[in-house]
């Protein structure tokens, strides 16, 4: 939702620029943040600053205009919008049945205890392999010194494990 610059500066909307201008400074005086003390006086501020940007400027006014009236026919017709009704009946809207899924929805998925932690032993026992079996070949010179680069990802889901263990345990 927009704000209405015409209401916040207390003008018609077929004002001149000279009303709008004249407007704006009797309410930067009530509520410039200098003469005012309220928390809420420099946002206030601030939106007049822009409400007389916006419509002192001739095209900055036009955009703002046709924004408005679109947003003034959203709201009317959107309040005037009625229902209508399926001819099947199979597809008229049930609230009570809407209400019923909606709780449904609303439980998290909580995964069953031995589940998770033979889960993280499976990405644990992964994450030993990558440090492991490397280390062995190259140590048997059976594979480059390149190889040695899946330490990282092993060391890393081997510690993410350990971490998801000890706060699943919290």
């Amino acid at each position: 939702m927009i704000y209405d610059y015409y209401k916040i500066l207390g003008v018609e909307r077929n004002a001149t620029v000279s009303q709008i201008k004249l407007a704006y400074r009797r309410k930067a005086k009530l509520y410039h943040p200098d003469v005012n003390a309220s928390a809420s006086a420099h946002d206030y501020f601030t939106i007049l600053n822009t409400a007389n940007d916006t419509l002192c400027d001739e095209k900055k006014r036009k955009r703002y205009d046709l924004k408005l009236e679109y947003e003034q026919f959203r709201a009317s017709s959107a309040s005037t919008q009625q229902e209508q009704t399926h001819r099947d009946p199979a597809y008229r809207r049930n609230p009570e049945r809407e209400q019923t899924q909606n709780r449904e929805e609303e439980i998290d998925f909580e995964p069953s205890r031995p589940l998770f932690k033979f889960f993280l032993f499976a990405i644990m026992f992964i994450g030993m392999l990558c440090i492991f079996i490397p280390t062995l070949a190259v140590y048997h010179n059976a594979i480059n010194y390149g190889v040695l680069l899946l330490f990282f990802p092993g060391f890393f889901m081997i510690r993410d494990v350990a971490k998801s263990i000890l706060l699943s345990e919290e």
